[in-house]
């Protein structure tokens, strides 16, 4: 079986079964592993799931390996260049005239080692690439975030769609019980077929709407699967995806972080200090870094008086007359007013949108507080009520069904509420850079 990591294997159920192959010898064992949310599931822990096994992840990752190379690559040293000539080669009469083995005794040999020195540029290009790197972590950070909100939304449609199906198959069962009286009713003479043909189809919409329910259960545990890579399953229970969907509302009620902590807002950050390093570098454009060169030279052509062997040094300096690097000062000083204004921007929309989202938790809290102590009391109050009245036979059906459908409608508000609270909390949360379910706590 599969080594599960430590963030996984609170989130992975292993199950084996033995299955036939076909023109197979023996059974082979088949390891499944199944998605389980619970009420405990937080975004750090999406979080490390979704960079083991989502493949929308791995190009960020991939930057990130790619920029900490980059970070050893800039603190190494040029190689130095080694050179060598063979030169003086005679071609014709000699000179002096008659010289043995011209080959052998005019040409001089050379070798030697040259080394460019970087003057300015080295300390802009180490600052520059660490830089880069904590960008692409920071980038991979945001990512690896948005996914896992949006995982967490997913999973939080899944709760909803749970506690719809179990809600509205209550009424069904409840439903089926008024039906039953009807009939008696009809029997005892004292109801008649159209009460008993209105509940049915009083019970077929509310059973409709139960597959409707499910087909939305299934659609959001494909979604689910598809951020996972493995099948995803509904909550253990009920109670328990309805904690998770409360557990966000409350845990981001209160909470006041900076948002300048988020990771995108530190990428930027990060891309304007590799935008200041690239900056300085071009601007070391100007000074020229001198190549020197130390060589040795044996010289065969001692017949005409010349030295034998004998060392030389050598400098070459570029000229900067037209290329000081201007153009690249000019685009790292872009980069680095954008990072800078972008970063402004992000942050500014952060904060006056975590303002509009407290507003919408407080109005929705409201809606529920509403909908929890007095709606929805009085509807079923009044659900009970109509059915001992029909129970005695002292209304028609008909009043029944209009009070079960309001209550229905009571109740799939409250799941809806719910609802909108979870995902106004998701993006709070997003928004303020928490990363825990409980205000980060």
């Amino acid at each position: 079986m599969t080594r599960l990591t430590p963030a996984a294997a609170l989130l992975l159920v292993a199950s084996w079964g033995r299955a036939e192959e076909p023109n197979a010898a023996g059974a082979a064992r088949r390891s499944a592993r199944t998605f389980i949310p619970t009420a405990r599931l937080d975004v750090n822990t999406l979080s490390k799931l979704l960079l083991e096994r989502s493949p929308g992840l791995q190009d960020e990752r991939l930057r990130l390996d790619l920029a900490g190379t980059d970070t050893r690559q800039s603190r190494l040293y040029d190689n130095p260049q080694l050179d060598g000539s063979w030169a003086t080669i005679p071609i014709g009469e000699t000179n002096p005239a008659g010289l043995q083995k011209p080959l052998a005794n005019v040409p001089n040999y050379s070798v030697g080692v040259s080394y460019r020195f970087l003057l300015g540029k080295r300390g802009p290009r180490i600052e520059r690439a660490p830089a880069l790197e904590r960008s692409a972590r920071q980038n991979l950070a945001a990512a690896t975030r948005r996914e896992a909100f949006q995982l967490a939304g997913v999973i939080g449609a899944v709760a909803a769609a749970s506690l719809r199906i179990e809600r509205l198959r209550t009424l069904l069962d409840e439903g089926k019980g008024s039906l039953d009286v009807a009939r008696a009713r009809m029997s005892a003479g004292s109801g008649t077929p159209l009460e008993v043909d209105r509940l049915e189809i009083e019970l077929s919409r509310v059973a409709q709407q139960v597959l409707a329910s499910e087909g939305d259960l299934a659609a959001a545990l494909s979604l689910c699967s598809g951020f996972v890579g493995m099948p995803c399953v509904a909550f253990p229970s009920t109670a328990e995806g309805k904690t998770f969907l409360l557990g966000f509302a409350d845990g981001v009620r209160d909470a006041n972080v900076d948002v300048e902590r988020r990771p995108d807002v530190q990428a930027l950050e990060a891309d304007r200090a590799a935008a200041a390093s690239e900056r300085e570098l071009a601007r070391a454009q100007a000074l020229p870094d001198p190549t020197v060169r130390l060589g040795y030279t044996n010289d065969r052509f001692v017949a005409a008086g010349n030295q034998e062997n004998s060392l030389n040094v050598s400098v070459a300096l570029p000229l900067p007359l037209l290329d000081r690097g201007q153009a690249q000062v000019a685009a790292a000083e872009a980069k680095e007013d954008r990072a800078r204004l972008q970063r402004e921007l992000l942050t500014d929309a952060a904060r006056a949108r975590i303002d509009a989202l407290r507003l919408v938790l407080q109005a929705i809290a409201r809606r529920q507080r509403v909908l929890e102590t007095e709606m929805l009391p009085r509807a079923r109050a009044v659900v009970n009520d109509l059915e001992r009245a029909v129970g005695s036979r002292l209304i028609p059906v008909t009043d029944l069904i209009q009070a079960r459908r309001t209550l229905a409608e009571l109740l799939l508000e409250e799941i809806d509420a719910f609802g909108d609270a979870f995902r106004a909390s998701v993006e709070l949360m997003g928004e303020l850079g928490l990363t825990e379910l409980g205000g980060g706590r």
